[in-house]
């Protein structure tokens, strides 16, 4: 009787140690460390964050911006490349300013990834997905040169190869030409939910034999995720004499965009 006394006690212990383990290991799910926002890094570092990252977002676009009720929104318009002007006329530079973040890992909308996902004919639960996160492999800062474009613009050749459509485009309101943009041309993704935890992405594409494993996207493609040096057009552009530190700048405008 008294022998399996021992026995029992120690597998008394080794359960209630099972269960201990058991609770920190869902306690440790529950607590993921999660990247921060990516926003908040590219705005230490001088940019402004795109709420909906752009392919077309680059040095050249042109844009409005619009300030109604203390919200401000900005459209895509077009591309200056699409007036006649080239990347050697407006002093078009890749990689002006150097790759930040590299090897960082940010959180952005789960509709990046989502994206990608879809293109590929991929397929996520993506009720469940809080964000995704992104590790950058390949980012820089492209800039044009506003100068250069009214200088160009000033040029007796340049009113014989902008049209009508291009000349009264560019003269419009609450128009602006981005000058500096932020590059991320390379980049791994993975969907989460609001724990922080990866959620699986199946499909031929993925190469994944097994739907529950978690999946990692890796994407070579330009996509803009912010901007600065935002530089209004319009009317007197062309005029050689005007001081730089007159062109009116919307920075501080898109900063009000909501996230």
């Amino acid at each position: 009787m008294t022998g399996h006394i021992p026995t029992r006690y120690t597998f008394g212990t080794i359960l209630t140690g099972i269960l201990v383990a058991a609770a920190i290991s869902f306690s440790a799910a529950q607590t993921i460390d999660q990247p921060r926002p990516l926003k908040q890094f590219l705005e230490e570092n001088g940019w402004v964050s795109l709420p909906t990252p752009d392919k077309r977002m680059g040095a050249g676009s042109v844009i409005k911006v619009t300030r109604k009720d203390g919200t401000v929104s900005v459209q895509w318009l077009g591309d200056l490349r699409r007036c006649g002007i080239t990347d050697r006329e407006f002093r078009f530079v890749r990689g002006k300013y150097p790759a930040i973040g590299i090897g960082m890992s940010f959180r952005v909308r789960a509709s990046v990834a989502a994206g990608y996902i879809a293109k590929l004919e991929g397929t996520a639960d993506l009720e469940k997905a809080d964000a995704a996160v992104m590790q950058i492999e390949a980012s820089g800062g492209d800039a044009v040169d506003y100068r250069a474009l009214t200088i160009w613009l000033a040029h007796p050749s340049a009113a014989r190869r902008l049209s009508r459509v291009c000349s009264d485009f560019l003269a419009q309101e609450d128009i602006y030409l981005v000058t500096e943009a932020f590059r991320i041309s390379k980049a791994d993704y993975h969907l989460v939910d609001r724990d922080g935890a990866k959620l699986a992405v199946a499909g031929a594409a993925f190469e994944r034999v097994d739907p529950s494993s978690s999946s990692t996207l890796s994407v070579a493609d330009d996509l803009y995720f912010g901007v600065r040096g935002v530089k209004a057009l319009g009317p007197g552009l062309s005029d050689p004499d005007r001081e730089p530190r007159a062109i009116p700048d919307a920075d501080g405008l898109l900063h009000l965009m909501e996230p």
